[in-house]
């Protein structure tokens, strides 16, 4: 009777896993027997006011919804970056989803490998050569040959600061520590790089990455075998803890977040970070905001000499469960238009047209040096697709460095073990 009991409450539980997510998407055909409902699912809202890149989406859809052809709907449903992975794949395990579904890049195995979304090579490899200026080929989309999402978008990882506390930026990582230990007072912290676990642990990683290969490192090998706990890897964890000796940083940097680094900044108790360009309308929203500059992320090397630029960005696919992925990449295709990304660009948001550059409405735009030096800066590097466990590895690493930085752990040890058991899970 116990087994029973429990196999019964096991299907009651999917029951209520597809009724919550049966909802989501599936391609449905509208009642009249012409075009198609789709459901989008994107972190940005299109009811909110508080970003504009939620402004220049709810533009896009509107105007699909009211001229595309073929007579779809896109009804867009928004999910916090956060939690986005994790509720794409359980909606994915109960064989439902989105029609269209926005993927960072950096997640994009994480997705293939849930079961989020489907291949759609044959469209996007027609498609891409229609995209003047477009930054990417098709082979460089593919994993294992296949094409499954398009990035609408570019981001770098920058150094922001207060102008009024710091004249220009710090040389280098050694002067930024020196100079935001100085800098600190009773209120405010000279520079502050999060190490909670929460969100991904994008704080952390937004700064190990580039500070990594800055001192001459790298997460992985060629094959994909971690490699992390090397020299470069020992000495940018070093570094984090050089914030706390130094008085740039403090204790609250552990129960820090990504987000909260950034309104912190914005409200001047924070007066130097790093975030991606992606925030940057978040950030120039503060009071402050005449105030603040931003710089490529700083290096190592002695002299004026940045980090490698870290480059991601936000991608569009089809859900694996849309009836009619036609009709979702025509939605798709959208965001690529020269206008659509003018309206990007201004919303703060690096285009993924070389061509959006040289528009007269971009370059009247009073932060028009600003847009082309992140584009300068991001044109160094280039998007990585991250391996399927990249939201583990990252808790695990920033595990490793609060040990190191509060608990006066050896980084070497600490870097072994997680470089140890990664490899060790993945048959290396």
């Amino acid at each position: 009777m116990k087994k029973r009991a429990i196999s019964i409450l096991g299907v009651f539980a999917m029951l209520a896993m597809v009724l919550i997510f049966g909802a989501c998407g599936g391609g449905t055909d509208k009642a009249s027997g012409e075009g198609t409902e789709l459901t989008f699912w994107i972190f940005l809202n299109p009811e909110s006011g508080e970003d504009p890149r939620n402004l220049v989406l709810r533009e896009i859809v509107e105007e699909y919804n009211a001229t595309n052809t073929m007579g779809n709907t896109v009804k867009v449903e928004s999910i916090h970056w956060s939690r986005f992975e994790s509720q794409a794949i359980q909606a994915a395990g109960a064989q439902t989803g989105p029609d269209i579904i926005n993927i960072y890049t950096d997640m994009l195995k994480q997705h293939i490998a849930g079961g989020t979304v489907q291949p759609i090579t044959r469209y996007a490899e027609a498609y891409i050569p229609q995209i003047e200026g477009y930054s990417y080929s098709a082979d460089s989309l593919k994993i294992e040959g296949e094409i499954y999402t398009l990035p609408w978008e570019s981001r770098t990882f920058t150094y922001w600061y207060r102008t009024d506390i710091f004249p220009q930026a710090p040389a280098n990582l050694e002067a930024l520590a020196r100079e935001g230990g100085s800098k600190s007072t009773a209120i405010a912290q000279g520079f502050v790089i999060g190490l909670s676990e929460n969100s991904n642990a994008a704080s952390f990683m937004e700064s190990f990455i580039p500070f990594i290969r800055s001192a001459g490192g790298s997460l992985f090998d060629a094959n994909g075998k971690a490699v992390f706990n090397s020299d470069a890897g020992i000495r940018a964890m070093e570094y984090f803890k050089s914030l706390i000796t130094s008085g740039a940083m403090d204790r609250t940097s552990l129960s820090m977040t990504v987000d909260e680094i950034v309104d912190a900044f914005k409200a001047g108790t924070i007066l130097s970070c790093n975030a991606g360009t992606q925030r940057a309308s978040a950030i120039r929203s503060s009071e402050l905001n005449d105030k603040i500059a931003s710089a490529p992320i700083l290096g190592f090397s002695s002299g004026v000499n940045p980090s490698p630029a870290v480059v991601a960005g936000q991608s569009l696919g089809v859900g694996k469960f849309c009836k009619n992925p036609e009709a979702a990449f025509d939605f798709i295709k959208t965001f690529y238009t020269q206008e659509n990304q003018v309206k990007w660009l201004k919303a703060n948001v690096l285009p993924v047209r070389a061509t959006v550059y040289d528009d007269s409405q971009i370059k009247s735009l009073k932060n028009y040096s600003e847009l082309r030096m992140w584009n300068e800066y991001a044109s160094g590097g280039q998007v990585e697709f991250y391996p399927e466990d990249y939201s583990e590895l990252s808790a695990n690493l920033v595990r490793a460095a609060q040990e190191v930085v509060f608990n006066n752990a050896d980084a070497k040890a600490q870097l072994d073990r997680v470089a140890n058991w990664y490899n060790g899970k993945n048959g290396f």
